[in-house]
């Protein structure tokens, strides 16, 4: 008799099929280089769909992402552990990655919004001036308003008349092996570090993220004897 319920059960949840948990759509915001997790499950752990998608209409249209060369070597589904457990998980975030996300069964569907930060940079608009002497060091402060966001690039340029000098990443001229990033624990800090100045270092410099930019002019003064 026993044995007969558990049959009759097993092929109830089999007829029955996955009836998706939750029935709002979600927001999610992540940072750029980050990842994310698309939470999607049935209701009743015992089950599992017939037929599971992931879509994503990033671009306009849907797009299957398990497909899409967009993703490769970025995605993981959790399904073959638990196959009630219909999640994806997306890796190395880009700031494209944004949009909706659909978790699609035989029978239903749920939409998730992912909103990907991108590094805004704090007062990024304006000259800041700075003075300094000869044989000491400077910091030009660059940070976006996030320190966890992770600019996809980020380049700081010496600008003088009818020339503009890269120093960073690609360090060059008398530059070279005098500059570097302040800090490598926060992402979004992208402030530069010159040392050892010389007159010759003076001028106007620009840190540059994206379509983001942020000046500074820098007077490198002789160092005074008494």
């Amino acid at each position: 008799m026993m044995k007969c319920l558990y049959l009759l059960s097993v092929v109830f949840h089999v007829a029955a099929g996955c009836s998706l948990s939750g029935d709002k759509p979600v927001d999610i915001t992540r940072h750029k280089g980050g990842s994310v997790l698309f939470p999607c499950s049935c209701s009743d752990l015992n089950t599992k769909p017939q037929k599971l998608t992931w879509w994503t209409f990033r671009t306009g249209t849907a797009t299957e992402v398990l497909n899409d060369e967009h993703y490769r070597d970025r995605f993981q589904l959790f399904n073959h552990i638990s196959p009630a457990n219909l999640s994806l998980f997306i890796s190395d975030l880009r700031e494209e990655d944004q949009g909706v996300y659909r978790c699609r069964t035989e029978k239903e569907y749920r939409d998730i919004w992912l909103y990907v930060k991108g590094c805004e940079l704090v007062k990024k608009t304006g000259v800041e001036d700075m003075t300094v002497f000869t044989g000491e060091s400077v910091v030009l402060p660059c940070v976006c308003t996030d320190l966890q966001d992770k600019p996809k690039s980020v380049q700081w340029e010496l600008i003088r008349i009818n020339h503009v000098q890269e120093i960073y990443p690609e360090q060059t001229g008398h530059h070279r092996n005098r500059v570097k990033l302040v800090s490598n624990n926060a992402p979004g800090n992208l402030s530069l570090l010159i040392s050892d100045l010389t007159e010759k270092d003076q001028g106007d410099y620009r840190c540059s993220v994206q379509d983001n930019s942020r000046d500074f002019r820098l007077s490198v003064k002789g160092t005074c004897f008494h």
